[in-house]
């Protein structure tokens, strides 16, 4: 990995992010019991019902148990509503009884690929393995991104989005910008090198 420079995607501009620092941004995920299903309750207070109906932000969910939901996210804790062109002032707002929003920091690189190092060609859509997974297991993160797009029509750069609870790693993730990443042997092992 050479060049390695901050990358801003769009979607670091829209409501679902917050920039606490440069370049780190706070977000919340869902840790539902199974990615493939919602177990949606109509909220019963009509007073907090109302005033989700009237906020600005609701979006057409993604993925296969949203894309059919307008999704909101208040206060860390995604509302539903359903996708219905006669809206009414009765509809009813649902929560989801399998979530458990977690707040997450994220920050995103984009960076020239290296294949002397072993790295996939510049071209090519996927992001090599290592060192990438070195740089997970020394920063404590984890890929939250693979940026599909971005990877498949850049035939120069690569780009990933990484993620942790602890802002920490984050910032310790960040001093890779501007330096050369690579894996070297080291007799029987394989050195993750920063330079």
């Amino acid at each position: 990995m050479k060049n390695i420079r901050t990358y801003k995607p769009e979607k670091y501009a829209g409501p679902d992010y917050e920039e606490v620092e440069p370049n780190i941004y706070k977000t919340h995920y869902t840790m539902s019991e199974s990615e493939n299903s919602l177990s949606l309750k109509g909220i019963s207070d009509e007073d907090k019902a109302e005033m989700l109906r009237n906020m600005n932000g609701w979006k057409q969910g993604e993925g296969n148990c949203e894309e059919n939901l307008y999704v909101l996210i208040y206060e860390g804790k995604k509302y539903y509503r359903e996708m219905d062109e006669n809206e009414s002032d009765f509809d009813v707002i649902y929560e989801n009884m399998n979530q458990e929003l977690q707040e997450v920091y994220v920050t995103s690189i984009v960076f020239e690929p290296e294949p002397d190092y072993g790295e996939n060609a510049p071209s090519e859509a996927q992001i090599s393995q290592y060192p990438l997974e070195d740089i997970l297991d020394e920063f404590y993160c984890e890929v939250f991104d693979f940026y599909e797009k971005e990877n498949e029509s850049d035939a120069n750069n690569s780009y990933v989005e990484f993620a942790s609870d602890d802002i920490e790693y984050i910032r310790k993730l960040l001093s890779i910008i501007g330096k050369h990443v690579y894996n070297k042997e080291d007799g029987e092992y394989i050195k993750l090198v920063i330079e």
